[in-house]
């Protein structure tokens, strides 16, 4: 046959099999966005190229036409960087694709989301090659098999199996449970978080968990003991940070003690529902909201774990990969309007509730040294600054996105989400430089990347929103609100900054090269400590007062400088009797003043890292650890302690070099 008869190749197809057949445009990305969005992303796969041209081609695959191209959805990288909020970012871990000598093949970490179970292997047939039989079967489709016999979820929910029968599961409660308030003081609570308390976690749509509350109300006996969980989390939080003022005036008299049994009954439910095999994203919120409470318990350890179980939790859940584009399909267009909408509402409740788990995870890089997210394993988009009332929410292209410029419940967490990456980058360039012993002068350019971070951070409070940055000139509700947010947040940014110096604080009073450390964080810390013990006693401070960062920041600045760390004393004093980082703190705080006024006096020569651990172990109820675990040699090993122990340096003369400067 001549060659101008020859039947042409038909070109390799990229898009999905799902968008094929559905006529949608792909984003040519195993899963594609729009797979994710419709909440399909298992089903997500390319047609592969032999089952395409098996039928039309029987040549051999060796010989002359072994030239035949691998199709390129095998280098497709299953992981996406995150491309919105961070796409400025340069680390030098993350790793170049890798070039094999066979072409131009790009590997990349398995990802159990493109797998294609549903690919059976024929028969081999001695006339077929047995090349032809492996180009139908995914690289990933061994992890999948293994995640089969390891009894992964994952697998499960590709082929549209119920395992509810198998795990011994319910999705509705059945055993009795307590509602512990009327519909009436619910209704009230949820209220009063929704206009107060919601700003500070954003992880939950209020409006919508208002509307699931009064249909638990009016039928009890359909609950799933995640969204119980979800409800007494709601419940404990609301009840910790709320003035007992506002609660006695619904019947509700010790708000410290409900909060804790709402605490531990949210966990109850967490463990009933079987979290940790059951995934679901109302789990991940009230893990979010237990966070609030659970600190000021001094349960800090249970939390640092269930949120390391939460961040897995979304990333089975595929929160982590939403896209930046909704890639909403044929399908969702045709749902009601109600329907369209909730379905928007979900996804914006995704992005916070995963943005929420980033910034926990990197807000904490300057004490951990660590951290669990990788910029470059996720792609999901800092969430909208958008209105909750569904009535503002939405225009008839979805969902309204305003300008940092325009005050809503998320302006808060959207700054402090910027404040987290940078805290990252800052990590991920010190890293770079290399041990500071194993590298010429490293203490020195680690210093120098401290620097600048400091620049950043101070460039970021530069362009936060107007009403962050200084008072306005309203006298609405809202003013109110912004005002104390605005304290908050200053010392939460004040906090940071101390972050960023972290490692330098004690070297910046005894080697000139480090003494912009000192000039850096002191004063933003005095002003912002100022501010919050001298604010006056209302409803919202109330709120202010008992957040668990307040109380953390609070007692880290407090230990800078002593003309204020009397009057810090008295602020956590106030909060002892609620909260285990007051109380704590309290006597810290209380235990540095006597030591300092000793080694003023000459009654001590230096501070003894083991007598304050004791000191503060022995008034705690329920110390953490004995003292006598707590070796003297291992303690004072430390180079912060060394610096300590060597040369004192008190707080008047801290304060005293401050001013020369």
């Amino acid at each position: 046959m001549s060659s101008g008869h020859r039947r042409k190749r038909p070109r390799p197809s990229y898009s999905c099999m799902e968008c094929t057949r559905r006529k949608l445009r792909c984003s040519k990305q195993i899963p594609c966005s729009a797979c994710v969005e419709r909440g399909v992303a298992q089903y997500c796969r390319r047609r592969t190229g032999s089952s395409v041209s098996e039928a039309r081609d029987p040549s051999p695959v060796f010989g002359a036409s072994s030239t035949r191209r691998i199709p390129d959805d095998r280098g497709t990288p299953s992981v996406i960087p995150c491309s919105d909020a961070i796409n400025n970012l340069s680390p030098a871990s993350h790793s170049s694709p890798v070039r094999t000598q066979q072409g131009n093949i790009t590997t990349s970490p398995m990802n159990p989301d493109t797998i294609d179970v549903h690919c059976a292997v024929p028969m081999l047939q001695e006339s077929r090659p047995r090349r032809r039989v492996v180009d139908n079967v995914n690289e990933d489709a061994a992890v999948m098999l293994e995640f089969l016999a390891l009894s992964r979820q994952r697998v499960s929910q590709i082929a549209q199996i119920d395992q509810t029968h198998i795990r011994g599961q319910s999705s509705i409660l059945t055993e009795a449970y307590e509602l512990l308030f009327t519909l009436k003081q619910v209704r009230t609570m949820m209220a009063y978080h929704q206009d107060c308390i919601s700003w500070i976690h954003n992880v939950v749509h209020l409006p919508t968990f208002r509307d699931q509350c009064e249909s638990l109300f009016a039928d009890p006996t359909k609950v799933q003991p995640c969204w119980l969980a979800l409800y007494y989390a709601m419940l404990a939080v609301t009840l910790y940070h709320a003035d007992p003022g506002i609660l006695q005036e619904i019947d509700i008299p010790s708000s410290t003690q409900m909060s804790e049994l709402c605490y531990q009954k949210s966990l109850d439910s967490l463990h009933r529902a079987d979290f940790m095999i059951n995934h679901n994203i109302l789990s991940i919120q009230a893990i979010c909201l237990l966070i609030y409470v659970g600190h000021n318990l001094g349960q800090s350890d249970r939390i640092s774990v269930l949120l390391a179980s939460a961040v897995r939790i979304a990333q089975c859940l595929c929160l982590h990969r939403l896209g930046s584009t909704s890639g909403e399909g044929a399908d969702e267009a045709q749902r009601t309007q109600s329907a369209r909408q909730q379905w928007l509402i979900d996804r914006e409740v995704s992005k916070r509730v995963w943005w929420f788990l980033v910034r926990q995870d990197w807000l904490q890089i300057p004490f951990n040294n660590t951290y669990t997210i990788h910029p470059t394993q996720f792609n999901t988009p800092m969430p909208a600054n958008c209105e909750e009332d569904v009535d503002l929410m939405f225009s008839t292209a979805g969902i309204i996105e305003h300008d940092q410029e325009h005050f809503t419940q998320g302006s808060y967490t959207m700054v402090l989400n910027h404040v987290a990456v940078l805290i990252w980058k800052t990590q991920d360039k010190m890293c770079q430089q290399g041990h500071p012993n194993k590298v010429d002068d490293g203490l020195r350019k680690l210093y120098t990347e401290v620097i600048q971070a400091d620049r950043d951070l101070r460039e970021l409070m530069n362009k936060m929103p107007s009403f962050f940055r200084g008072p306005t000139t309203s006298s609405s509700m809202q003013e109110v609100h912004i005002k104390f947010q605005r304290e908050v947040l200053f010392l939460a940014l004040a906090h940071k900054f101390y972050s960023v110096h972290r490692h330098f604080q004690i070297p910046s009073f005894k080697d000139p090269w480090f003494a912009y450390t000192k000039v850096s964080c002191l004063p933003i810390i005095r002003r912002s400590l100022a501010t919050i013990v001298s604010s006056p006693e209302e409803p919202y401070f109330y709120i202010v007062r008992s957040m668990w960062t307040v109380n953390t920041q609070v007692l880290t600045a407090a230990e800078e400088i002593r003309a204020l760390a009397l009057k810090t004393s008295r602020f956590l004093q106030i909060n002892q009797t609620k909260s285990r980082i007051a109380k704590r703190g309290f006597v810290l705080i209380n235990t540095l003043l006597d030591l300092d006024r000793r080694i003023e006096s000459g009654d001590r020569e230096h501070f003894n890292i083991k007598d304050i651990v004791s000191q503060v172990e022995g008034n705690d109820d329920h110390p953490t650890a004995a003292p006598a675990d707590l070796h003297c040699d291992a303690v004072n090993s430390g180079s912060i302690v060394d610096w300590l122990a060597r040369d004192i340096t008190t707080w008047e003369s801290i304060v005293g070099a401050l001013e020369g400067v």
